[in-house]
């Protein structure tokens, strides 16, 4: 084969155009594959905590139950951090005495506000960008 020839041919040319791409492709993919997973497990982060206030909302108040059926809902495992807790007062604004009366379509009665908490843990290190270390969801349902 003569060298004028061999500086014509293109064949090996897609080859080489790939080996240049496929790593930055790959990137784009593992990027793409821990977004989703952070996108999993923040839904099943709220739907634990949501689990939780369901729990309550038929069982009434304990902390106990609560903290299981959190754990329970997904197999993410999620865990009712901090503890569940019981308030008297409006569904907005901050808990109130006996005698105190809540305004407008803001009913007075007793609120347990679940949170669940999940850790998240890329699979591939990003440098310069910030992962959540903890993924955080609150639930509220009114008891009574």
């Amino acid at each position: 084969m003569s060298l004028r020839r061999l500086l014509r041919s293109e064949d090996g040319a897609a080859m080489v155009e790939f080996a240049f791409v496929l790593p930055m492709f790959l990137v784009m993919m593992a990027g793409l594959f821990d977004g989703a997973r952070l996108i999993n497990t923040s839904l099943q982060v709220q739907a634990s905590a949501q689990a939780g206030a369901a729990y309550a909302a038929i069982h009434g108040f304990d902390s106990a139950g609560i903290q299981t059926a959190v754990a329970q809902a997904t197999p993410l495992g999620a865990q009712a951090t901090p503890a569940p807790t019981e308030f008297v007062g409006c569904l907005v604004g901050k808990p109130i005495g006996q005698g105190d009366k809540c305004t407008g379509d803001n009913p007075l009665g007793s609120y347990v506000t679940v949170t669940a908490q999940a850790s998240f843990t890329p699979l591939a290190p990003w440098p310069g960008l910030l992962w959540p270390n903890a993924l955080t969801a609150q639930a509220m349902v009114r008891i009574s």
